[in-house]
Order: structure tokens, then C-alpha cells, then sequence
């Protein structure tokens, strides 16, 4: 993300702004940011007197300024830290600190959860002013494959296009979450340089064999021994199967196919629209009117999911459309 790298390049080069307001509703960007400022400014001799953390509920605006305007004891700079700052009564006084702020002070704001008013005098005084401004927003579901393999990059590994799904799918857009599970791979796994479906069903603990995010490919394959399997494992275990997350993942892949049909393949445009190879080579057995009939159905059964037109359960509504796209897919 730019403001991240940014940010990160003003702490490394210690060309500060006076003020950093961090608001958005992803707090894993926040709290990269906030570790960073708390081990990258201060020696641990200078923190003794010129860190100061407060958290929201326990403090208002006029006290913050108070604590900015202090001069720093033996160090260069104080810097003053305001955890989950939404929960500060009186934020609106930091308007005159902000267009005033101490040169020797670094007031970082933590307002995640929440996004300032555009409308209010605050906002448009962290514009016009010195300080930096960043609002964190949580991934689009489409981007997050695309996330979790930049994050592998930055570790060291190589996590492939059907691994980044497998984990969008299971684990969705909570990034922290994510972190913690690659984390927990990779410790037990030091010397990994690939990310596999194997490592994930062991540490991660997701089924290779039954797990939902393969349950579109098997589909369109037209594998009707491992289709059986599958469906008699989420039979026994309809917990595994919820309707709307099938509908969910089944409509991610069929879109994906659609779209396919409307663009040449080329690694930077399906970059973009999150189709990879296998959707391609998927996409090129059937017919765009089957496409169509696919999406529809889904539409359909995403209604009766949540007891539209319904009263059946996940495990009948499962095997019915299972059964209505091998007839739009193979006439059978």
C-alpha cells in the first residue's frame, strides 16, 4: 500500500512529520505502522522520558496537546502515541495543534475502526497542515490472493495462485489473521521457499481433499469419482458446506470464467481481474450461453440459501445444485 510505504520511508530516513493521523477500517497496516514508530524513533535510553502512549478512553484532546507541547530530555524528538483514539473525547481540539504543531514532537494519532469527517474542520486542517494523513481500508475479496502472494514475497516464499484462493476463501480479507497462519507455517517450516496445499492441510489445518475452494474446478471437470467424494464428505459434515459460502466461492470462479470471454489473456490484465491459467483453460471448454445459465443458477440458489423460495436444508440444497450444473455443463 503507497501511505504504508511512505510512511515507513519517512521513519527509515527520520524526515518526520509533526503529526501521523491513522484511521481505516484495517487495523494490520496500523499496527505495522505503530511498531515501527515505537522501535525506530527512540533509542530504549531515550524512550524512558520522550515516549509517551495513552489509549483514547483514558484521555482527551486538550490533554494530548499538553503532552505535545512538551520539550524532549535528552533525545531529539518526544513522541506521543494515541491507541484507538476514536474512543477520545474532545478530538476537535487537535485542530489548533495540528495547524501549530511543536518541531520537536511526533503525535501519532490511532483512530482505527473508524474514518474521520471529511466535513469537519479537523480533517481539513490534517490537509492543509504539515501532517500525514492515511486511511487504511479493508481489501476488496478479489485483491486478497493478490495480497497474500506479495506477502509471501516479502517472506521469502513463493505461495501459488491456487494457494492464495485456498486461503483468501477459507481465512477472507482479516490480514492479520492471514499473518498469523503463514506465520505459523513458516516456523515450522524454516526452510520453505514454497507455500503448498500439503502445508496448509497440516499447519493450517484445511483439507486438501475436501475443501470448498476446489469444489468449482471439480465441477467443470467433470470428475464425477472425486465430485462423489466430496459430496459425501460435506453430507456427513454440513458444517463444512454452509450454502452461502458454496454460492460464494462457486460464483468467484464461474465470474472469473465469464470474464474470460470478454478480454485477451495477458499476465497484467488477469492480474487485475484475478483470473489465473486454470480459469482460462477452464473457461475455453464451454460456451459463453452455459456461463450465462451457471450465473443464473447461482443467483438462484443463493436466494433459496437464505430461505427464499426454500425450506430445504444446506445438504439437499447442496446435491440439487450440484446436480442442475451437470446438466447445464455435460447434458447429464
Amino acid at each position: 500500500m503507497k501511505e504504508l510505504q511512505q510512511i515507513l520511508k519517512e521513519i527509515q530516513s527520520r524526515a518526520f512529520a509533526p503529526v501521523y493521523f491513522l484511521d481505516g477500517e484495517e487495523p494490520y497496516y496500523i499496527d505495522v505502522l505503530l511498531k515501527h514508530f515505537e522501535q525506530d524513533i527512540l533509542t530504549e535510553d531515550e524512550k524512558s522520558f520522550n515516549f509517551l502512549e495513552f489509549y483514547g478512553k483514558d484521555i482527551d484532546g486538550p490533554e494530548v496537546i499538553n503532552h505535545a507541547r512538551r520539550y524532549p530530555m535528552f533525545a531529539d524528538h518526544i513522541l506521543v502515541m494515541v491507541k484507538d483514539a476514536s474512543q477520545m473525547k474532545g478530538m476537535e481540539a487537535l485542530e489548533t495543534y495540528i495547524n501549530n504543531p511543536s518541531a520537536q514532537t511526533i503525535l501519532v494519532i490511532d483512530h482505527r475502526y473508524k474514518t474521520l469527517d471529511k466535513r469537519g474542520k479537523l480533517y481539513k486542517a490534517l490537509q492543509k497542515s504539515a501532517a500525514r494523513y492515511a486511511t487504511f481500508n479493508k481489501l476488496k475479496d478479489n485483491e486478497v490472493p493478490g495480497w497474500i502472494a506479495s506477502y509471501g514475497i516479502s517472506k521469502g516464499i513463493q505461495i501459488p495462485p491456487k494457494e492464495c484462493e485456498m486461503l483468501s476463501v477459507y481465512l477472507g480479507n482479516d490480514l492479520q489473521k492471514l499473518v498469523n497462519e503463514i506465520e505459523k507455517v513458516l516456523i515450522n517450516e524454516p526452510q520453505l521457499r514454497q507455500l503448498t496445499t500439503q502445508h496448509i492441510e497440516q499447519y493450517i489445518g484445511i483439507s486438501k481433499e475436501y475443501n470448498l475452494i476446489d469444489l468449482p474446478q471439480v465441477i467443470f471437470s467433470g470428475d464425477k469419482n472425486r465430485l462423489a467424494r466430496m459430496m459425501a464428505y460435506f453430507a456427513a459434515q454440513p458444517k463444512n458446506a454452509p450454502m452461502p459460502m458454496v454460492t460464494g466461492i462457486m460464483y468467484s470462479f464461474v465470474s472469473k470464467l465469464y470474464l474470460c470471454f470478454y478480454g485477451p489473456a495477458g499476465f497484467e490484465n488477469d492480474k487485475k481481474l484475478g483470473i489465473w491459467s486454470h480459469h482460462r483453460q477452464v473457461a475455453m471448454q464451454f460456451q459463453l450461453p452455459q456461463i450465462h445459465q451457471c450465473i443464473a443458477l447461482l443467483e438462484e440458489y443463493n436466494h433459496k440459501a437464505r430461505g427464499v423460495d426454500s425450506q430445504s436444508n444446506d445438504t439437499a440444497l447442496l446435491k440439487e445444485m450440484v446436480g442442475r450444473f451437470n446438466i447445464i455443463l455435460f447434458n447429464k
